[in-house]
């Protein structure tokens, strides 16, 4: 764990170091939301540090039908080393495969739904090899909820998460060859399936309704979290996400969800001043303002009912002084 690290909204002029770190990924397989193009990381970060004014400023409007997204980069020093970020949609078609007992009564079977979401859904997390171990994963995945709970009026505080479902060698999910690929086969793979419906979306209804059967090798890769995705999710259930009934339609992962209110560091952040003094307690520290938002996580003395203790490395990294607001969110049980 490292004082120097901090979380914060992306900037439009990092696209090009966000794309130099995503491009040299070999570990990506499945992270739909991150942007697959230099052109695409351009056009994310440009929306995403308008979409951080428009919240800060409280001028964000959502709309039906429409997606907003942000993204926000982990830094040391000047150096970016991870990416997430937050989807807002309003009122947008979500497909996810339930499983239930057929009209036949003989068994069970797996049938796609559409609903309409207005829901935040949390973006894939990309943590780069050289930071990884360091507890930057914890930052990276859950420090953008002290975000949420500062724009919660502006945004949906349905959380919800898509988790990576199984992979094989190729890096085609095997969930798609017993569910997807029966119903659309003209994408005969999850990479194919994932390529057209990054270009429109709207061809999963292709998948909706139509039954097929709960099989020993749908069971198999059903449900199932990636490997390399196993950390986020254990992450996210400590935040205080839960497992759901509905699953991904391509690669069979699941979908975790909470209110926002609901998460741990929705029921046990408080605000403070900072003051001089790490302690024990490992927690999340954020600047109270949407302006300028930055998260780091660092050793807290919160002993006190209205101030905050932490080292001085600390301080420098949220770019505060001695007696400046933050919200500080404990990562273990409270005590």
């Amino acid at each position: 764990m490292s004082g120097s690290l901090v979380l914060r909204p992306v900037r439009a002029t990092e696209a090009g170091v966000v794309w130099d770190m995503l491009s040299a990924a070999t570990d990506t397989v499945g992270m739909g939301s991150l942007p697959q193009t230099a052109a695409a990381a351009e056009t994310l970060c440009d929306r995403s540090s308008r979409l951080t004014v428009e919240l800060a400023t409280g001028a964000h409007d959502a709309r039906p039908g429409e997606v907003d997204r942000i993204l926000f980069v982990l830094e040391d020093e000047g150096s970016v080393l991870g990416v997430t970020g937050c989807s807002f949609t309003t009122e947008i078609p979500n497909l996810g495969v339930r499983i239930e007992t057929g009209e036949d009564g003989e068994g069970l079977i797996m049938r796609a739904v559409a609903q309409s979401w207005t829901r935040t859904e949390l973006d894939s997390s990309y943590l780069a090899p050289s930071a990884r171990g360091r507890g930057a994963g914890t930052l990276l995945s859950r420090g953008r909820f002290l975000f949420l709970h500062l724009i919660s009026a502006q945004v949906p505080t349905a959380i919800v998460s898509h988790i990576r479902g199984m992979f094989d060698a190729s890096g085609t999910a095997p969930f798609w060859e017993h569910f997807g690929a029966r119903l659309a086969p003209q994408w005969e793979t999850s990479v194919h399936a994932e390529t057209a419906l990054a270009s429109n979306a709207a061809q999963l209804q292709q998948l909706a309704g139509r039954p097929i059967p709960l099989t020993p090798a749908v069971l198999d890769c059903l449900g199932r979290v990636n490997e390399a995705s196993l950390p986020a999710f254990r992450t996210l259930a400590r935040e205080g996400l839960r497992p759901t009934e509905l699953f991904d339609p391509v690669d069979g992962g699941p979908t975790v969800a909470a209110a926002l209110e609901d998460t741990h560091s929705g029921q046990h952040r408080r605000h403070g001043r900072l003051r001089t003094g790490g302690g024990d307690v490992d927690a999340l520290v954020s600047t109270a303002t949407r302006d300028g938002f930055t998260v780091t996580r660092t050793l807290v003395d919160s002993r006190d009912v209205d101030t905050v203790g932490v080292d001085p490395d600390a301080m420098t990294a949220l770019r505060l002084a001695e007696d400046g607001l933050v919200v500080v969110a404990p990562l273990g049980p409270p005590t």
